[in-house]
């Protein structure tokens, strides 16, 4: 494997890879440095089909009704892409989908002007841009979905960074939504939550930057002052890529 600059000319930030940074900065540099991607979580693709069918059922007037054409949609969008326990995801993504759009019909919110809608903003005082999607956007409000299985009892504190930096690009309101197969738990950000939130992710894009800087950009480098950490809390970690991984740091290391 040639080891070359850690990130390339089309690198920008977003929530996922400054999180990977801050949690384990080793998954972060083989993910973006070597371009070792794990494949998707259960977590992941329950919330990926769970935004897709809330959103499915809303645009085509459907929520709060049986569609059976629905089920075999996200069924068939499971197995095309997804092995590990197919059924119990599959359902628990149906349900979440379900909870999801009768809180948004519960609140009004039927009319979404952007779903997964893609923005590229530069910030004064970063050096890269940074990339974002946002979930469902309205005239006046946008609302990020979050499925779980378990539901918190407040939002979590990355979820705030994360919704407070699309407040502040957007410059609108914003909303998390949280369910599970079972709840709903919404939450509607303030003035300080954002303030906050966009404050604490300003400087994790420094830190990183200075990371990188720190490094030359090289991927040896920073391999060799990066500790390898394969846990895989909070992230999943793919069993190939753990092993390649481990490879690459101690022909470096050696």
């Amino acid at each position: 494997m040639e080891l070359k600059n850690i990130i390339k000319k089309e690198f920008r930030h977003s929530f996922s890879s400054i999180n990977k940074f801050k949690h384990n900065p080793s998954e972060w540099l083989v993910h973006y440095g070597l371009g070792l991607r794990s494949s998707s979580s259960p977590a992941m693709v329950r919330g990926n089909l769970a935004e897709f069918g809330a959103y499915y059922k809303i645009k085509r007037g459907m929520a709060q009704k049986n569609d059976e054409h629905f089920e075999k949609l996200i069924t068939h969008k499971f197995n095309k892409n997804h092995f590990f326990e197919p059924y119990k995801e599959i359902s628990n993504a149906i349900e979440i989908a379900k909870k999801f759009e009768d809180k948004l019909y519960e609140r009004q919110l039927r009319d979404i002007i952007s779903y997964q809608k893609e923005k590229v903003a530069s910030i004064q005082g970063i050096k890269y841009p940074v990339r974002l999607f946002t979930d469902f956007e309205y005239d006046n409000l946008i609302v990020d979905l979050k499925s779980t299985l378990r539901l918190p009892t407040k939002p979590k504190v990355d979820h705030l960074r994360q919704q407070a930096l699309y407040s502040v690009l957007h410059d609108k309101p914003i909303a998390l939504l949280y369910a599970s197969p079972k709840k709903t738990f919404w939450y509607d950000l303030t003035k300080e939550d954002v303030k906050e939130g966009y404050t604490e992710l300003l400087r994790d894009f420094k830190s990183l930057e200075n990371y990188i800087d720190m490094c030359n950009n090289n991927i040896e480098d920073a391999i060799k002052i990066t500790p390898l950490n394969t846990d895989p809390s909070p992230f999943y970690w793919d069993n190939n890529i753990k092993k390649a991984a481990i490879k690459v740091w101690k022909t470096v290391n050696k």
